[in-house]
């Protein structure tokens, strides 16, 4: 957690001069649901390297995270 209300998450991503990667944070009151979904940039080259990247988001949350457990979504 950075504060009481944002997460910062870590992760491997494609190419990003060809890939993007946008994330959906899911609240309840016990759980906090990070779903991160990776796609081809509009502008991206005809060809892309095969390239591992690692990356991170810094992600707001609407409420406080408190105790809530912070999980991958599907």
């Amino acid at each position: 957690m950075i504060s009481d209300d944002s997460v910062r998450i870590f992760f491997s991503m494609s190419n990003p001069q060809c890939y993007g990667v946008r994330a959906i944070v899911d609240e309840d009151a016990t759980t906090v649901r990070i779903t991160l979904h990776e796609g081809t940039l509009p502008d991206a080259p005809a060809e892309c390297a095969t390239v591992a990247a690692n990356a991170s988001l810094l992600l707001t949350t609407r409420n406080p995270i408190g105790t809530r457990s912070i999980v991958p979504g599907k």
